[in-house]
């Protein structure tokens, strides 16, 4: 339960770093912003070999889209709905264990597939902050 609770964390203070990096793009020059945005690739490059390192199945699930693993998640978890309330109060100690590893497990790669997705929200957003700023220096702004 406390990995859960840390991967959480993990989760949160990677959002406020992609925060706080495209806050301060937006007043970066474009020579500063090239290395953020390039830092961000190299992170979000790293992020994703680790996740194929990881195994099939978070491999997979990273190069399906968004779409795919929300459809995935959803149903993954009216499953186990269903099955806690048609076993509710006839679930051994073994059973409740299995299926509470197989949440664990799905949560643990939702954590590290909503990683991969704020880095690269992180490198999007900066991209664009990047294309704003050339567009306004190329108007005389």
């Amino acid at each position: 339960m406390t990995q859960m609770t840390d991967r959480i964390t993990q989760l949160t203070d990677w959002s406020k770093h992609a925060q706080e990096q495209v806050e301060s793009a937006i007043a970066k020059d474009q020579e500063d912003l090239a290395a953020a945005i390039e830092q961000v690739q190299r992170e979000t490059e790293q992020r994703a070999e680790q996740l194929r390192r990881e195994g099939a199945e978070q491999e997979a699930a990273a190069a399906a889209s968004l779409e795919e693993a929300r459809n995935k998640w959803q149903e993954h978890v009216a499953t186990v709905k269903s099955h806690l309330r048609e076993r509710k109060g006839e679930l051994d100690v073994k059973r409740a264990e299995l299926t509470a590893d197989d949440a664990e497990g799905y949560a643990s790669f939702a954590i590290d597939f909503a990683g991969s997705a704020i880095l690269e929200a992180e490198y999007a957003a900066l991209e664009a902050v990047r294309a704003r700023t050339e567009a306004e220096a190329l108007a005389g702004r």
